[in-house]
């Protein structure tokens, strides 16, 4: 649970917990549909959670692991 209290590096190391979990979640329900719209639909929203994933690990690398 993140509050005021939870120090940026944790909470980023959440967030990216949870891109991936969601991430999970997308392209498992991808496989699971014939209706090609639906999978469509999973894959696309499975990428958009990559892609936050990247772009917090990037803000991570960039500015937490610099300073070790």
């Amino acid at each position: 649970m993140l509050d005021k209290t939870t120090d940026p590096l944790e909470a980023i190391k959440i967030a990216i917990q949870r891109e991936q979990e969601a991430y999970d979640f997308y392209n498992s329900h991808a496989q699971l549909f014939e209706n090609e719209g639906t999978k469509e639909m999973f894959q696309f929203l499975a990428k958009e959670e990559q892609k936050h994933k990247t772009r917090l690990q990037t803000e991570l690398d960039k500015h937490y692991l610099y300073e070790m």
